[in-house]
């Protein structure tokens, strides 16, 4: 799996993004910035999901998806991160919640990865949660991985995602940016501060042009595109009451507004 691009002689290394990761799971961070699924995201996969299905997460971290998932739909899951940390958690909620038999918990690049992707044979779904394609370095290797999902899913299978706005995200690290070697148009680096921590992370803004191009060049056709929230994920996952007005006017107002759109896709015939 490419998840890592490497940049030009002499600019400054992309931060590694699986110790970043460990550091913002380790350090709590995480999961009090986020603390419960995005209620809009889980109500288009709960509507893509069939009871009994499969799901494919890829860049599940602690589980805030997949663990609701596995107990409401009875799911077949396999759980994918690059983070040792975050796998180390979920392994432990995942026994916790007694759902070992439902969720397989495993390494990006691992090779029970490619052995339980084989085995459980074609995916109902497959979620890139908010956020997570943007964390993969190069034009290149998101495609890559966008085809390689294409490829395990079933033939009537969906692929959700959440892709941060350009418009909305970082304007100060985008204008930073765009005068530093290395990075593609959307690219920025910036710091999620944790404390005694400086968390260094890598980031690919999507505009919306963009998704529809990436996707089609993937081999996908988008089914719907909408807002993800309007609010800064971390408010509508910290407030249900919030979320759930969120949600309402997410589905009302222009998908640009949106501070991440939430896409579904289908493999093109």
């Amino acid at each position: 799996m490419l998840v890592t691009a490497f940049p030009p002689d002499g600019a400054p290394p992309l931060p590694d993004m699986a110790e970043s990761y460990d550091a913002y799971f380790s350090s709590g961070l995480y999961q009090s910035r986020y603390p419960r699924p995005n209620p809009r995201t889980m109500r288009f996969l709960r509507r893509a999901l069939p009871v009994g299905g499969r799901l494919l997460d890829y860049g599940a971290g602690e589980g805030r998806y997949c663990l609701a998932l596995a107990r409401e739909r009875n799911a077949e899951i396999v759980a994918v991160d690059i983070s040792p940390v975050a796998r180390e958690h979920l392994t432990a909620a995942v026994a916790t919640a007694g759902l070992a038999s439902h969720i397989s918990v495993v390494d990006a690049s691992g090779i029970d990865y490619r052995r339980l992707v084989d085995e459980t044979g074609r995916f109902d779904v497959a979620l890139l949660g908010f956020g997570v394609l943007g964390h993969v370095a190069g034009r290149a290797n998101r495609l890559a991985l966008l085809k390689e999902l294409r490829r395990n899913l079933a033939p009537d299978g969906r692929l959700i995602l959440g892709l941060p706005n350009a418009k909305r995200r970082f304007r100060e690290a985008q204008a930073d940016a765009s005068a530093r070697a290395g990075l593609e148009a959307g690219d920025i680096r910036y710091v999620r501060d944790a404390g005694k921590d400086k968390i260094a992370l890598f980031y690919h803004l999507y505009r919306r042009d963009e998704i529809v191009a990436e996707l089609a060049e993937a081999g996908f056709a988008i089914e719907h595109m909408t807002s993800e929230s309007l609010l800064p994920e971390y408010a509508v996952t910290h407030h249900p009451f919030v979320g759930w007005i969120d949600d309402r006017l997410s589905g009302m107002l222009p998908v640009d507004w949106g501070y991440g759109y939430l896409v579904v896709a289908v493999a093109r015939r």
